[in-house]
């Protein structure tokens, strides 16, 4: 279909949701999205969503990205970990941050190749905060993965920022936003929270559960506004699993696959001709 501002085939605006290492499910899921040309047009993402979709945006090729996940050994994954006694967090994140740079230096939101909102939690007052049009790609990728108690707050401003999705998980309803015209899909790879419990939970089982429960609530809350909903099947893996990342990716890939047809439906220029058959 063709846009008739801009003379541009009708794409879709992909929410990628919050998840950490569940997260790398994004990545099979942008491969098969390539793979299968449908355009992008938008992405929306919160913690690893923002942190995939504002890289992929930036122009890193996903075949590095899944080289750098697939790649990850529970002693990489600690290495890039900077624990530090404080009652804000149990790590600093710069480790992360330097990170990041090494792969798109002080790019610009205003820069990418794909529009991108990121989102972020101010702490201190509750409110949602949205990264688009302008400012530092790294600033609000680093603020969108701010997991509270795990990662100290960033100061942005005048703002105490952490983890996006404290208040918005898969951010479907900022798409329109980026462009009102692309077909909404949203991934989530947030696990529903299984009935059994752990004969004794420890405190991360606690917290993760918790943050899990906060977070399957406020995704229904937004489902609906998406045209379609990609849900790799990732449950194995915890959050901290980043060594699965072979494993996840490939249940992206799944699942991505298995929504392609109607991907394609909801793209196709609507007709008379189509709707009576002639």
């Amino acid at each position: 279909m063709k846009d008739l501002n801009n003379g541009r085939k009708r794409g879709i605006g992909l929410a990628l949701g919050s998840g950490s290492a569940r997260g790398l499910a994004h990545i099979g899921v942008l491969k098969v999205l390539e793979r299968e040309g449908i355009p992008i047009r938008a992405i929306s993402g919160a913690s690893i969503g923002a942190l995939i979709g504002g890289l992929y945006a930036a122009g890193m090729p996903l075949a590095e990205l899944e080289s750098i996940a697939k790649k990850a050994t529970r002693r990489t994954v600690l290495a890039h970990l900077d624990p530090i006694p404080s009652l804000k967090g149990l790590m600093v994140g710069k480790k992360i941050e330097e990170m990041l740079r090494s792969f798109v230096g002080n790019k610009d939101l205003s820069e990418l190749k794909i529009p991108v909102a990121i989102i972020a939690t101010d702490i201190l007052t509750g409110k949602e905060i949205i990264f688009k049009d302008s400012g530092d790609l790294v600033d609000a990728i680093r603020a969108s993965i701010s997991i509270p108690v795990v990662f100290v707050p960033v100061r942005v401003g005048d703002r105490t920022l952490v983890d996006g999705g404290v208040v918005n998980p898969v951010p479907v309803d900022v798409l329109a936003s980026l462009d009102p015209r692309a077909v909404p899909v949203a991934v989530s790879v947030i696990p529903k929270v299984e009935h059994k419990q752990a004969e004794r939970p420890t405190t991360v089982d606690i917290f993760l559960n918790a943050f899990d429960i906060m977070q399957q609530r406020l995704y229904e809350t937004n489902k609906s506004l998406a045209r379609i909903s990609i849900e790799p099947h990732v449950s194995f893996a915890s959050g901290i699993e980043f060594w699965e990342a072979k494993r996840i990716i490939e249940c992206g890939e799944q699942a991505a696959l298995e929504a392609i047809p109607e991907i394609k439906r909801a793209l196709k220029p609507f007709s008379l001709f189509s709707v009576f058959g002639k």
